[in-house]
């Protein structure tokens, strides 16, 4: 009998150890307001990568991948000493795995910077971000990507070399 209660008790534990749900709802609403809360520190660099986990990965456009928090912190220290340089984004949607452990967001952005004149130049484009929580419960960028809506500005044409074939004295 007491090895049956002892089963019941275990099973019972188990049970409920099994049954334990995520309010993907409530995580879904978290990662839209951490997005938002990340998108206004683009100009505090510490504060800006603090969103990130250490062995994250940044895409941006037009330059190699940056991972880790180093090279992360090296690309955006190049990115926000443009001249000119802003950036405003907004997250569009969010979803969270029924595990609850990641997530994304999506949304639209803004980059502006300016060209060789200092005439301002303005990007428009989209991102995703992939968020995972991390073993304390807070969530952190662990990938980020983003693209501009518009192809790239077409390559300058290129010179072909003048003909510099010397004439012998004397001769035209």
């Amino acid at each position: 009998m007491r090895h049956c209660i002892w089963l019941l008790v275990l099973v019972a534990g188990f049970g409920s150890a099994c049954g334990t749900s995520t309010n993907v709802e409530q995580e879904r609403n978290t990662l839209l307001a951490l997005d938002g809360e990340w998108s206004q520190t683009t100009k505090e660099i510490d504060k800006f990568l603090s969103y990130f986990a250490p062995d994250a990965s940044m895409y941006p456009q037009g330059m190699p991948i940056a991972t880790g928090s180093g090279a992360i912190r090296d690309t955006m220290t190049k990115m926000v000493s443009m001249p000119g340089f802003s950036i405003q984004w907004s997250a569009a949607k969010a979803d969270v795995s029924a595990s609850g452990d990641l997530g994304y967001t999506s949304g639209t952005y803004q980059m502006t910077v300016n060209d060789a004149a200092g005439t301002p130049m303005t990007e428009m484009g989209k991102y995703v971000t992939v968020w995972k929580k991390q073993s304390g419960g807070q969530w952190k960028v662990k990938e980020d990507i983003f693209n501009a809506d518009a192809a790239p500005p077409p390559p300058p044409p290129t010179v072909a070399p003048s003909s510099t074939r010397a004439t012998p004295a004397g001769r035209r």
